[in-house]
């Protein structure tokens, strides 16, 4: 169709005047100073942009080297230092992030294009207190995580944030609370890991067991890397157990290992953090070093003695459960045929004579049973101490018992895990799940108040079978749990992009960094999940603290369950918080109607809970 003479003539002006604007506007852009401002050319606009934001780059970093205090001395290679380098690479940390917000003109086409990138110099004074911003959002949780006795946690956030000020402009200035946060942050770090105690408690085999203490108590959680002789490993110690395993024929009187500060791994899906991490200087901490001396051989001696009783004598004994969380009345008094059965699995995979406990389980019992042993390397650590007492549904449940797990592919890692046993009425075993730690486990059975006990025994029981579902790789329980038209939306860590985001009320904005939700559907999520599952040696899940709520305005019994997450996998590890919606009005079958996650407690609403999902 033409257009009238009119609008051709109107159209036309309208694109001479447009240019005219553009051209205008990048005249004032490198003329008056208020910008700063980058030229790339190429032959694909993919191409001309990154060399246009690396000109951008280099524009910035040349203006603000002079004003740049570098706490680590980069030099060059006369050994000179050199600050501009310095500066142009933290600069560069934001380059995939914050200054995609630049301003950008395109000139010309493919195969020639040029693009020009440009942003006010004011600016980069407040993408710097966006980093300052986010790292002080990262003190109040370090110092919960280690009132917790989570050293874990404690020392990442404190790491990153320490390393996020670093690499602005002026860390030396950086305040909160009147305290210096360069000097304050590394004698919190100091603080924490001088107060670490690790002792050797014993050794079988190749396996070396550590009791892990803060200030005198056992601690929550706690990561360290060690050699094995051979090679670099990473291990886990939770509520106070540890494990390391050395490689076949290596023995020592002293181990050596370091606790985990840095926690590069889990920045992976944080561009800014990874790279802030790759530029500025990893500080060394000597407080982290631990020697372990082994000389102790009575103590050891000891220790193998108790472990030949458990093994061999089938002499352990009840606890009382005063330690458990467990209520007097909840308390199985005629436990004997209960501890006889225990004590044959304890046996028999102490011995890794795995067949000789099959008759102590039903069909269902044995088919976890297999999984259980087939999880890495498994096996019991130090003395259990049995505790019986009453589940759900009248169930005889009992706890106490510890086993370490260890993968050797890639990377050498070991975990260690509270091993539950549920039996039948025939004192059989019906089902095995790990335990979720003291912090989460006493959350439900101690915190609520007015709660039934056969209500708190039905939640930890499904949050218990949750957790080892995951690890032991049990799709099809996974897939019976989710209700048909569940709400399950999983997260990954990524950069604003788009400004109209920061209203969205469903995304979380922590400094710059968001986090991107994607809603699937039921049958998105198990073909992903079995994806996951297939592509992965090992997946370990460790809950810590929880807040557990019951629904009362809900039809039935629904409850929501907030808990904090640590994911670690073979390929993959982060740490986050976990929102579930279930409802177990049938308690033979509950059903998870909501599923959420996220990196971080948001700094205007915390976590996800019930009411951002009614109207979904």
């Amino acid at each position: 169709m033409m257009l009238p003479m009119k609008q051709i003539i109107f159209v036309a002006v309208g694109l001479l005047l447009s240019f005219g604007a553009v051209a205008q506007n990048w005249d004032y852009v490198t003329g008056s100073g208020e910008y700063y401002y980058g030229i790339g050319v190429g032959e694909t606009m993919e191409e001309a942009d990154k060399a246009a934001l690396e000109d951008l780059i280099s524009s910035i970093s040349t203006s603000v080297s002079s004003e740049f205090t570098s706490i680590d001395e980069v030099t060059n290679k006369n050994g000179d230092v050199d600050t501009k380098s310095y500066a142009r690479s933290c600069i560069n940390t934001y380059s995939q992030t914050s200054l995609r917000n630049t301003q950008k003109q395109v000139v010309g086409k493919e195969p020639r294009i040029t693009v020009r990138r440009w942003i006010k110099c004011s600016e980069i004074s407040a993408i710097y207190e966006d980093r300052i911003a986010k790292a002080k959002d990262m003190i109040p949780y370090a110092i919960e995580a280690e009132q917790n006795g989570k050293l874990d946690m404690a020392l990442q956030y404190y790491y990153w944030a320490y390393s996020l000020i670093r690499s602005t402009q002026n860390p030396d200035r950086v305040k909160m609370n009147d305290k210096v946060l360069m000097n304050w942050i590394p004698m919190q770090m100091e603080n924490i890991l001088s107060n670490v105690d690790v002792r050797f408690e014993g050794c079988e085999d190749n396996f070396v067991d550590l009791l892990f203490t803060y200030k005198g108590k056992q601690v929550s959680s706690i990561d360290f890397l060690y050699s094995d002789g051979r090679s670099d490993c990473t291990g886990t110690a939770r509520d106070g157990r540890g494990m390391i395993e050395m490689a076949p024929g290596h023995t020592a009187e002293y181990y050596h290992i370091t606790l985990e500060y840095e926690y590069k791994g889990l920045a992976r899906g944080d561009s800014e953090m990874n790279s802030v991490l790759d530029v500025v200087q990893k500080r060394s901490f000597p407080k982290a070093e631990k020697v372990i001396s082994a000389k102790d051989v009575s103590a050891a001696n000891k220790v193998k003695q108790e472990k030949a009783a458990a093994k061999n004598e089938m002499v352990v004994t009840a606890s009382s459960g005063a330690d458990e969380g467990v209520s007097s009345t909840q308390l199985v008094e005629d436990n004997t045929k209960y501890l006889e059965t225990f004590n044959k699995v304890v046996k028999a995979v102490s011995a890794r004579e795995y067949k000789n406990a099959q008759s102590c389980f039903t069909i269902d019992g044995l088919d976890m049973y297999n999984k259980l042993i087939s999880y890495g390397s498994g096996r019991v650590v130090g003395v259990p101490q049995p505790v019986f007492y009453k589940g759900a549904a009248n169930k005889v449940v009992v706890r106490g018992l510890q086993m370490s797990f260890s993968f050797s592919h890639g990377t050498k890692k070991t975990f260690v895990e509270d091993v539950v046993f549920t039996f039948d009425n025939d004192a059989r075993i019906s089902n095995v799940a790990f335990g979720l730690g003291d912090i989460a486990q006493n959350a439900i059975l101690v915190k609520p108040t007015g709660w039934r006990e056969d209500t708190r025994e039905l939640i930890l029981e499904f949050m218990e079978n949750y957790k080892t579902a995951y690890c032991l790789k049990r799709i099809d329980y996974i897939e019976s749990i989710f209700h048909d038209n569940a709400t399950i939306i999983t997260g990954n860590v990524a950069r604003v992009t788009n400004r109209s985001l920061m209203s969205d009320s469903r995304v979380t904005d922590l400094g710059k960094s968001v986090i991107t939700y994607n809603k699937q559907t039921k049958a998105e999520y198990i073909k992903n999940l079995r994806r996951v599952f297939c592509n992965n040696e090992f997946i370990n899940i460790r809950f810590t603290e929880s807040d557990v709520m019951w629904l009362e305005g809900e039809e039935g019994e629904v409850f929501s369950i907030q808990i904090a997450q640590d994911y670690n996998s073979s390929r993959y590890a982060d740490k986050g918080y976990l929102f579930l919606m279930v409802d177990v009005t049938n308690h033979d079958e509950p059903l998870i109607k909501v599923r959420t996650w996220q990196p971080d407690k948001d700094p205007n609403f915390g976590l996800y809970g019930p009411g951002h999902f009614y109207d979904f």
